[in-house]
């Protein structure tokens, strides 16, 4: 199976045909996990469950820190958070895992270390 993280873009939106979309980093992990994903995209960004967001939209929480992030919390996570759950339990996809993040600064360190993975497995 192929892995799409994002949590509020649709995988066949971007061509992306048959991939299992998860939302959260607890959803890709599970996925992860059942040992049969066979590549993966990420985003960085996930998002902020309701709770954190206190009642506001993401739109909102936009607003108010004028656009320069989205919001993120630890029940969603991000998807460096899935790339050190790879990292730790050394789990990764055979055909590769894509970072397709907007968050320069979060889809650097994802980067980093999946080319580490696989520079040190010969991939």
């Amino acid at each position: 199976m192929n892995l799409w993280l994002d949590d509020v873009r649709n995988p066949s939106d971007f061509g992306a045909i048959g991939f299992e979309w998860a939302k959260t980093a607890a959803e890709a992990v599970a996925l992860l996990k059942t040992g049969a994903v066979e590549f993966a995209s990420l985003d960085h960004d996930l998002g902020a469950c309701p709770t954190c967001l206190n009642g506001r939209t993401e739109t909102d929480w936009l607003i108010e820190h004028g656009g320069q992030s989205m919001p993120n919390c630890e029940h969603w996570g991000t998807g460096y958070d899935v790339v050190c759950w790879m990292e730790e339990h050394g789990i990764w996809p055979p055909r590769g895992v894509f970072v397709h993040s907007a968050n320069p600064v979060g889809a650097a360190k994802m980067r980093q270390a999946i080319a580490r993975h696989y520079d040190e497995a010969g991939a």
